[in-house]
């Protein structure tokens, strides 16, 4: 049974990277020698990043400024970018609705608004290639684009959001796996402006609160407004086959950042390499001393055949395919140099 979910991720950014000093504040008790309690509190400071607005635009938009390990560019114009009307771009879009905020405002956006709103669509890439396979690559894209131009619209609708566009990028982002097949991760980023020109009020702060359940008083572990993000999903989805993705409480899956799960790849393969050219090395150093105790004893043929047999064992427990072909590869040189030198000599 194939694999044939959408969901849906969200993020959100302010308009330039920033750090801000966040303050933490603990109470603890002590009793003093003279047996009264004492109350202490400690304060921590701690310095936190926001990612720029800008820096997402240019990896979503690959304008080439940011630089992602799994992006390959040979497949980017493959991608598809839709802007609204009158924009050429989804970044277009955005600076003319800040220059909109602040001809009604009266003042610019404050630097630590949350002006971007993002929302990844990832979808199985089995099911895209099925579809691929079934309508052909331009019409599975096609049908794709208009139901993410149905979601998009219906959400910004809905929520109080203004709809920037979006990019669909079904074919540039992905990786290699060990039989060198392109593994792609399917997904789309849809951007929206936080502000609600019509009621004049930004909507993001409102679907943050996860609210409290009335019946235990306590806060909802699922923010109901983030649940009904993959409803919306599944149901603009949902005509080309695709399934509601399960929540994380369900699965247990936790979403690692793409940064930090290509790290993690790089890290596991470094520890692969590094185990690798330890037993190399543990076997070249066998081989070799093996090796030169086989060229002393050529001439014996009793002692050659024990070196040569030991010589040979040697070789058989490299794991590394090139590494012991490399190995045979000289000891049959040799030998064939020792035989040619032999014949001379007869002759």
């Amino acid at each position: 049974m194939i694999k044939n979910f959408v969901a849906v991720r969200t993020a959100y950014y302010k308009n330039n990277s920033l750090k801000k000093r966040i303050k933490t504040s603990h109470q603890y008790q002590s009793k003093k020698s003279s047996g009264d309690v004492k109350t202490t509190v400690n304060s921590e400071f701690t310095e936190k990043t926001y990612k720029s607005a800008l820096a997402e635009f240019d990896h979503v938009l690959r304008l080439g400024k940011t630089n992602s390990v799994n992006v390959h560019d040979e497949f980017s114009h493959h991608n598809v970018t839709v802007a609204p009307a009158n924009c050429d771009s989804p970044l277009d879009a955005y600076y003319k609705c800040r220059d909109k905020y602040k001809e009604i405002n009266g003042r610019s956006c404050r630097k630590d608004m949350n002006s971007l709103f993002e929302h990844v669509v990832i979808f199985s890439e089995e099911r895209v290639l099925e579809l691929e396979k079934t309508l052909g690559r331009d019409k599975a894209t096609k049908a794709i684009v208009t139901c993410l131009k149905n979601y998009s619209k219906q959400y910004a609708e809905k929520y109080g959001f203004t709809s920037l566009g979006f990019s669909y990028h079904g074919f540039d982002e992905g990786h290699y796996d060990d039989d060198g097949k392109f593994v792609r991760n399917v997904h789309a980023h849809i951007m929206f402006f936080n502000y609600d020109f019509k009621n004049k009020k930004s909507n993001l702060k409102f679907l943050m609160n996860k609210g409290k359940d009335p019946k235990t008083g306590k806060t909802n572990e699922l923010n109901e407004n983030f649940v009904a993000i993959q409803d919306l999903a599944y149901e603009s989805f949902k005509v080309l086959k695709f399934n509601r993705g399960k929540s994380k409480l369900l699965t247990l899956a936790k979403y690692l950042p793409k940064h930090q799960f290509l790290k993690n790849k790089i890290s596991n393969k470094k520890s692969e390499l590094k185990k690798l050219l330890k037993d190399i090395n543990q076997h070249r150093t066998k081989f070799e001393n093996q090796f030169s105790l086989w060229l002393q004893n050529i001439r014996h043929k009793f002692l050659r055949e024990e070196h040569e047999q030991a010589l040979n064992e040697s070789i058989t427990n490299v794991s590394d395919q090139k590494v012991k072909s490399v190995m045979k590869k000289s000891v049959e040189e040799t030998k064939e140099k020792l035989n040619n030198k032999n014949n001379k000599l007869r002759n």
